[in-house]
Order: C-alpha cells, then structure tokens, then sequence
C-alpha cells in the first residue's frame, strides 16, 4: 500500500506531466524570470510555476514578498488545490467576509482573474479546490525583537469539481452585486464555514 507522501508525490508528477502540454502553463513552468518577486514564496519549489498560474486565475495576492506574509501561499494535497489568504477580520462584518470569499473563489479577485472556473478547466487533474481565509496575530515586540506569531483560520470554502459543474453564475455575480452573498456562500458549496465566534473572541 502506498503512504500518504509518495501518492502525493505521485499526484504532483502526474499533474505537472499532463499540465506541460497545456499552453500558456507550460511556458509559465518553464521561465525562470516568470514573476520573480512572488516566485520567492516557492523557492526551491518544483511546483512553482504552476503555483503561479494558479495565483493568476484567483488573483488573490495583490503584493509580493517581503510584504505578503508566508502564510500566504497556494498548496497541493493530491489532487486538492488549497489558497491560503491571510483577511484581518477586524473592521469588516460577516456579510463583508462571507461575499469577499465567495467573489474571490467563484469569480476571481480582480477583472483579470476568472477565478475556479479557469482552474477547473486548465488543470484537468485537479478534483477539489479550497481557499481559507486566517488571521495572522502577532504578540507585542519586545524592543526591537519581533514576537511570536500564531495563524488561526477562520472562513474555509471547498468546491469540487462535480459541484461547479452544476453552479449557476448568475446568482453568484447578483449577489457580488448587491454586496451581500451570505445565502450564495451556504448553498453553493460542498462545505462553508465560517467561525464567527472565534473572531469575535480575537
């Protein structure tokens, strides 16, 4: 039977195989000044180039290191992709929150970012795809010394591939609209949570 580590292992080289022939990702992979600065979260990765792209379909990191924090970062599980997104909490309502994630994830970030739709559709081995939003806080500094951090999620979406395929986008792109998509955000996905009470407790 094979462990956990060498299947994913085994997931990611059959990923990267099939993605070679697609155009667009396969040039990505391949070229090494292909947005450098945000390269820097993956370095040493060979995955990196497509995490990227991936990066471009959401849209989700607006800043490059040093000033997006390493938490921030796309990952693979098999054949799950997985968008980490440090969102403070702080300053916004759940209504805010919940319709952020579900634009992010549904329609991408920005004009420019289509968002699950084109992962689903250049990526053909991935299944499922996930994106937490979690909370960076950071102790008081003392003098001059940074204090610890600890990273708490709060706001997990996951979609499969089965269940996109049967979305309709129109209610997603009404709701983005109106600025409230709290029943889009309970009803479209294969699961929703969102932790109310521990932000409230932070």
């Amino acid at each position: 039977m094979i462990g956990a580590a060498p299947r994913r292992d085994l997931c990611l080289a059959a990923l990267l195989l099939v993605l070679s022939s697609v155009p667009g990702i396969a040039a990505a992979v391949g070229r090494p000044d292909f947005r450098p600065r945000a390269a820097a979260m993956y370095d040493g990765d060979p995955a990196a180039g497509l995490k990227l792209r991936i990066e471009d379909i959401f849209g989700l990191y607006l800043v490059d290191p040093p000033r997006r924090h390493a938490s921030e970062r796309v990952e693979f599980e098999g054949e799950r992709v997985v968008l980490h997104y440090w969102q403070p909490a702080s300053g916004f309502s759940d209504v805010e929150l919940t319709t952020r994630a579900t634009q992010w994830f549904l329609l991408g970030r920005t004009q420019f970012s289509p968002g699950v739709r084109a992962l689903f559709s250049e990526l053909p081995a991935t299944q499922e795809v996930v994106m937490i939003f979690h909370e960076v806080v950071r102790k008081e500094q003392r003098g001059r010394r940074l204090g610890e951090e600890s990273i708490t999620p709060y706001l997990r979406v996951r979609m499969t591939r089965t269940r996109f395929e049967r979305l309709k986008l129109d209610p997603v792109k009404s709701c983005v609209d109106r600025g409230d998509c709290q029943a889009v955000f309970r009803a479209a996905f294969d699961e929703a949570r969102f932790d109310r009470k521990g932000i409230k407790l932070r």
